[in-house]
């Protein structure tokens, strides 16, 4: 069993929660997780580094890193 922190990212961000721990696949099959306080965006990969390892942003800005 695969772990997986949090919940599932939803599909819009009407349906996110601010402080609450989602975590989503990248196109590439990598896992991240992310958080929303303050209408930014704060996303990580799981396992990783480099400088598309980690972001903030708006709604638009992580699903533009989900699909990288």
């Amino acid at each position: 069993m695969m772990f997986t922190p949090g919940r599932p990212l939803p599909a819009d961000s009407t349906s996110t929660q601010e402080r609450t721990l989602y975590h989503a696949a990248r196109s590439s099959g990598a896992l991240g997780s992310m958080t929303r306080e303050g209408g930014t965006w704060q996303w990580r990969l799981l396992r990783g580094d480099g400088p598309d390892a980690y972001g903030t942003g708006g709604w638009s800005d992580l699903q533009a890193w989900l699909k990288g």
